[in-house]
């Protein structure tokens, strides 16, 4: 072992040897001065690392909070954020020539003191961990923990003199520089004042988790946008739910019809109901009516609207443009082929917006058992509705309703009872209004065996207890939630005429 121990003494030796300068070198004006101009320089490499990272950290919404809050610095740093391109070379420009002097300058220290030899090996030694530690990622990692402060506090003015000064040699870089990134990225364009869609959902969530927007704002600016995507078809209703009139009834048949119907307005056909002719509204019959017109001598265009039709791929936003533009309320959706998909009224829009306004609650008793997360559901009740109450998480590309789902997956004409299970949720049917699922009870396969295993007696107390009648939309003390709180239930003021049986739930949902 004396071997060893020798031999790492004499490295040890060596190595100090190495290292080993004249202090008194250190005590000389030109020695201070360079010192001194080597700690300088790595602050002004730390200034421009930091404010690489602060001003490119700055989001959209930090830039406009301190143009609200009229602070001193807020134009400074829009004007350098404006030229992206312009700044970065700047940063990097000042950034280089920085590092190079710092470089330098430490090779002439070491030169003085080791001699040129070791000189070489100790300023690849000494300035890589100097630069990288306080010139790099010091300064970046406080620039990123408060790129606001951070700019506004050291960058702001700073950089501002320091682009105008650089400003002929920067043109020089560009001459060059900008023939190869227009090549890669094209030509640098204008800052925009808009936000696309992604960056104003992030601005969103970062108000939202200052507190300043609280969760009925944000559902409704995501539902805005959610408008932009999703097509009429999803919140229109059928023709197969909705009441028509024939055009070739008398035209006092036709009042009486209408008068029965009870609906707003109604659609009037002639031969088959895709050759839709028309609307009667109510508005107009009792003008007519209280003007004491004689009904017998009323042409049937004297008592009807012609009819408004859109294509049936329009966007829900597009459909509220297209409401306000042509000052009607209600249209005819139509396919591909020119055929009467279903119906959709300005309040179709404005609910799939703002939710439920109408203030009304009718329609069948939905409830919730929350210990056995069981439901019951009208067929036509739309899935995103639905998720918003069990929160099951229900998807399908295709079907837009419960009921729909459910006939996709049993893949044939359903029948009472039917029972269909989508990963972990069963699909039941409880009632049938023709080939459509009129009613259907959504539940957890776990929390339907449980139901199962209840005696019937027991089921029967359970179901009375959670039932109860149309005119109440507020949670209930025991747990039960009254499905008449979603979108489903909507005024008769803005109605076309929808099947008499099926007006439980889409009672508002009448075009024309």
């Amino acid at each position: 072992m004396q071997p060893f121990f020798q031999t790492i003494a004499e490295y040890w030796l060596g190595l100090s040897e190495f290292f080993a300068f004249d202090a008194a070198l250190l005590a000389e004006p030109s020695m201070i001065f360079r010192v001194t101009l080597l700690f300088v320089l790595l602050f002004c490499s730390a200034f421009f690392s930091g404010s690489e990272t602060a001003l490119f950290s700055l989001s959209r919404l930090d830039l406009q909070q301190l143009r609200r809050q009229r602070n001193p610095q807020s134009e400074a740093l829009h004007a350098l954020l404006d030229q992206p391109r312009r700044l970065i070379i700047s940063i990097l420009t000042g950034n280089e020539l920085i590092n190079i002097a710092a470089t330098i300058n430490a090779a002439g220290i070491l030169v003085t003191l080791y001699g040129e030899q070791r000189a070489a090996v100790l300023s690849i030694i000494f300035m890589v961990p100097l630069v990288l530690l306080f010139g790099e990622m010091t300064p970046k990692t406080i620039a990123v923990s408060n790129p606001v402060r951070f700019s506004t506090a050291v960058v702001a003015a700073p950089m501002s003199l320091w682009v105008r000064l650089v400003a002929p040699l920067r043109g020089l870089i560009r001459i060059v520089s900008d023939r190869l990134t227009t090549r890669i990225v094209g030509e640098e364009k204008a800052a925009e004042s808009l936000l696309n869609i992604d960056e104003f959902l992030t601005l969103v969530e970062q108000v939202a988790q200052k507190g300043e927007l609280d969760a009925t704002e944000r559902a409704l600016i995501n539902k805005l946008l959610e408008s932009g995507d999703t097509e009429i078809v999803e919140i229109m209703t059928p023709r197969t739910r909705t009441d028509f009139l024939n055009a070739d009834l008398s035209v006092s048949e036709l009042i009486e019809r209408f008068r029965q119907l009870r609906h707003t307005r109604v659609p009037v056909f002639r031969v088959h109901r895709d050759n839709l002719v028309g609307f009667i509204h109510a508005e107009h019959i009792l003008q007519l009516l209280s003007d004491g017109a004689d009904l017998n001598a009323l042409s049937l265009d004297d008592i009807m609207y012609p009819p408004v039709v859109v294509p049936l791929t329009k966007k829900v936003d597009e459909m509220f443009d297209f409401f306000r533009a042509n000052g009607v309320r209600a249209a005819a959706c139509l396919n591909e082929f020119g055929g009467v998909e279903g119906f959709i009224t300005i309040y179709d829009v404005l609910t799939f917006i703002f939710g439920d306004i109408s203030g009304e609650t009718r329609g069948r008793s939905l409830y919730q058992e929350r210990d056995l997360n069981i439901y019951e559901l009208p067929g036509e009740m739309k899935l995103t509705d639905v998720n918003n109450l069990t929160h099951f998480g229900l998807e399908d590309p295709r079907m837009t309703t419960i009921g729909g789902v459910a006939f996709r997956h049993l893949d044939r004409l359903p029948h009472l009872g039917d029972r269909v299970v989508i990963d972990d949720v069963a699909l039941t049917v409880l009632e049938m209004d023709a080939h459509r699922i009129s009613r259907v009870r959504v539940a957890k396969v776990s929390a339907e065996e449980d139901f199962e295993e209840l005696t019937e007696q027991e089921q029967l107390e359970l179901t009375q207890e959670l039932d109860f009648s149309d005119d109440k939309a507020t949670t209930m003390g025991n747990g039960l939630v009254d499905a008449s709180a979603t979108t489903l239930e909507q005024p008769k003021e803005d109605s076309v005429g929808h099947t008499p049986h099926l007006r439980s739930s889409d009672e508002d949902r009448r075009t024309g």
